[in-house]
């Protein structure tokens, strides 16, 4: 099986980017953004969703885009320029526990594969809640990697990467799941969760994805799987590959409400 290093070609790129675009941009819609709003990106990254979304509040509007690394926030930066969206734009650092914002600053407020990096996605819910004002809008996209399923001979291995996956690679494994029931506990009102499947029947856009071969490896460095399982679970993988039968599917959920 080619061994996937973590390094993509633009054409993956370019694939991965129209795989996810229309969640952004539908994403985007449940915000109800309006010329001059003022709205926010939690947990924005390289800043993709800044420049994009400074473009719809218009020159009278304003973006803050907020993460906690400082690399990512620079790329923003770029990203926006590019888009000749800067002066709508502002990039602030810091923890998505304890945002620095005012209360009822936000017209809407939105976070995308953010919550499951949280150790406490409760407590940055209700941060969320509270710089967003009355009525207004918050939009949460989010990867349910508990529905991750691949066609494979070898189920049991497939639920061990995946509990592996969830339980030791991320703080909140489960986020997808559980979003439903934490907009409920912090009193969002109009709450609607909805439901993108993810399909991938190439066996290196799925792996470079999902980085599925980080998760392999590190399984078994931390021996949640032997040597001998994890090359039959790679040969029975690169079969299907070669036979042009390859098939994994995951769920994406937008979670959107209103703040009551």
């Amino acid at each position: 099986m080619k061994v996937f290093h973590g390094e993509v070609s633009s054409e993956y790129l370019q694939k991965a980017a129209d795989i996810f675009l229309p969640i952004k941009h539908h994403s985007y819609k449940k915000m109800n953004i309006s010329n001059g709003n003022i709205i926010a990106d939690i947990g924005c990254g390289p800043g993709v969703d800044v420049a994009e979304l400074s473009k719809m509040v218009g020159k009278d509007g304003e973006v803050f885009g907020y993460d906690h690394d400082h690399e990512m926030l620079k790329s923003a930066i770029q990203n926006c320029r590019q888009l000749s969206t800067i002066q709508q734009a502002n990039l602030i650092q810091g923890s998505a526990e304890k945002l620095p914002f005012r209360s009822g600053l936000f017209d809407s407020c939105r976070s995308e594969r953010l919550f499951m990096h949280l150790k406490q996605p409760e407590q940055t819910l209700l941060e969320i809640k509270r710089v967003t004002k009355d009525k207004g809008y918050v939009v949460v996209v989010e990867t349910d990697w508990a529905s991750l399923s691949i066609d494979t001979q070898l189920p049991g291995v497939e639920r061990t990467l995946s509990h592996y996956r969830m339980s030791h690679m991320m703080n909140n494994g489960y986020s997808g799941r559980s979003l439903y029931r934490q907009f409920k506990k912090c009193g969002f009102s109009h709450i609607e969760v909805e439901v993108f499947p993810i399909i991938a029947t190439d066996i290196n856009l799925f792996y470079s994805l999902s980085v599925q071969q980080i998760v392999e490896d590190q399984a078994l460095a931390n021996h949640a799987i032997t040597e001998q399982e994890l090359n039959y679970w790679r040969t029975d993988l690169q079969r299907a590959a070669t036979d042009d039968s390859f098939y994994a599917c995951i769920n994406v959920l937008v979670v959107s409400a209103q703040k009551s």
